[in-house]
């Protein structure tokens, strides 16, 4: 029971972007700053960002700070590339970032499922096991212990069917090394292949459509 519910936690608790780190300083783009409180909620900044690659035992393989990343005003934590693809007008590069992550996401979507349904299957089949024992007052007013055969079989095979599902998404879930390479493609520009300025041109772009949509809204 525990190993499954570790798998669920496991799941859905790694996708926090814990292999990439902001680093100090922003790179203006032609835009500028943002100017009033509508601008603020959806203005992206760039900043350089380092990207760890670890093995598969977790242990740092590489480590690259020349990247760059788009963050929220006051955020720490980048906006998923693949996520402003619709917001940014789309492109090779965010059909680039979304393939590099699709396998890592769907594998962990049917990690995420496996687990889920191996702890539903485990807390059923523990309730019928359990259930099937029940004492009864015999015609003399002993008590005697009654057992659900077919009951106490049943839960047997659900418990068992649930920790064969664990199993199954621990076998499916992406290892750590799959994982940091996802996670440098979810939210980090690399040259030669994305260069800062491309980045922050386009960055700049978006965040002038960002202010003619906030000074439309509060035209008279």
């Amino acid at each position: 029971m525990r190993g499954v519910c570790a798998l669920v936690l496991l799941t859905f608790g790694s996708g926090c972007a814990t292999t990439v780190h902001r680093l100090d300083g922003e790179f203006p783009t032609a835009a500028g700053v943002a100017k009033s409180e509508c601008e603020k909620q959806d203005w992206l900044v760039v900043s350089p960002t380092r990207a760890d690659f670890v093995d598969k035992h977790g242990v740092r393989s590489q480590t690259r700070d020349d990247g760059v990343a788009l963050y929220r005003i006051g955020e720490t934590r980048p906006v998923s590339i693949p996520s402003l693809s619709d917001d940014m007008g789309g492109g090779p590069t965010f059909v680039r970032h979304t393939e590099a992550v699709r396998s890592h996401d769907t594998k962990q979507l049917v990690a995420g499922s496996l687990g889920v349904a191996g702890a539903i299957a485990v807390a059923v089949g523990t309730i019928l096991f359990v259930t099937a024992f029940s004492t009864q007052k015999g015609t003399n007013g002993d008590s005697e212990q009654k057992i659900s055969s077919g009951r106490a079989i049943g839960g047997g095979v659900t418990v068992g069917l649930g920790f064969g599902l664990g199993i199954a998404g621990i076998s499916v879930n992406p290892g750590q090394a799959e994982r940091s390479k996802a996670e440098a493609a979810r939210f980090v520009y690399f040259p030669p292949e994305e260069p800062k300025a491309d980045v922050l041109q386009m960055t700049g772009r978006y965040n002038q459509a960002v202010r003619d949509r906030c000074e439309r809204r509060s035209a008279p």
